[in-house]
């Protein structure tokens, strides 16, 4: 029986150490943020010319239109819990069956994780640069190929997050509320001079190897981008996006975070190698 029973725990905690949710979060935060509102505007891709872009829904800053810059994201307000984030958030509208989905299906409607990844607890991350802008996916996709990290950065689910990663639009979220989100993650590893690039992600470059290569050898912390849709408890009609197909899935992000404040939650949570949960209310 003693043997049977230190078998037991032995196999119990050998699951444990394998499954990610057995695993601590990586230090960080969550901010939560509403779905603001919708234009054909994109101040990363077309500054300076309105109306020009397939429509996107924006959430953070409510001001977002093609002539922001992080000062005039800042001078605004936003639609993010945590107050010092003006950052402008935004994605291609989603329909199903031709209808719009915004992207409100919660009362916390999108979340974006922060979190410390790719460095030793000995290292610093270094604050987000003010102004730092990055796109992710490929608006202009002809197939599911010619937008790569669909499935690994990029991933479609049923509910509000924490079900099985998908590289497609699921079929069926009835069991989940209804609710389908799609998942971004960011490059956290940045060149060090460019606030952006040409094609908006050269200056960035996701860790190889679990650190930094020497190209982009600037640790920040990693983004990641929660957004939730309301579907229907029946089957999922056919998930499309106004850039086209749902495999030209992509998000933009324009940093506009007070740097006071940013740096206040860099040191406490990214540095001080603690996970501060969602929304925390001050750096203690």
């Amino acid at each position: 029986m003693r043997r049977l029973l230190l078998t037991a725990l032995l196999t119990v905690t050998m699951l444990a150490v394998s499954l990610p949710h057995a695993q601590a979060a990586a230090p960080g935060w969550i901010t939560t943020c509403g779905y603001s509102h919708s234009n054909n505007d994109d101040p990363i891709v077309f500054p300076g010319m309105s109306g020009v872009t397939h429509l996107h829904d924006f959430a953070g800053a409510r001001t977002t239109d093609a002539f922001s810059t992080h000062e005039s994201l800042r001078a605004g307000a936003t639609s993010c819990a945590m107050p010092d984030d003006f950052s402008a958030y935004w994605v291609p509208a989603l329909y199903e069956d031709g209808q719009r989905r915004l992207p409100a299906a919660t009362d916390k409607n999108s979340l974006f994780y922060y979190r410390r990844v790719a460095i030793a607890n000995t290292g610093t991350v270094t604050k987000i640069p003010d102004g730092l802008k990055m796109v992710i996916g490929n608006a202009k996709a002809a197939s599911p190929s010619e937008n790569p990290q669909l499935g690994t950065d990029i991933i479609f689910k049923c509910g509000p997050g924490s079900s099985t990663d998908l590289p497609s639009p699921p079929t069926d979220c009835s069991s989940h509320g209804g609710i389908m989100s799609t998942s971004i993650r960011f490059p956290n590893c940045w060149n060090g001079f460019q606030l952006d690039s040409p094609n908006h992600r050269d200056h960035m470059s996701y860790p190889v190897n679990n650190r930094c290569p020497a190209s982009h050898p600037v640790n920040i912390p990693r983004v990641e981008g929660f957004w939730r849709y309301n579907v229907g408890t029946g089957p999922i009609g056919t998930i499309s996006f106004s850039s086209g197909p749902w495999y030209t899935i992509h998000q933009d992000f324009f940093n506009a975070w007070d740097p006071t404040g940013l740096q206040r939650f860099m040191d406490a949570c990214i540095n001080g190698l603690k996970d501060c949960g969602a929304n925390p209310t001050s750096a203690s």
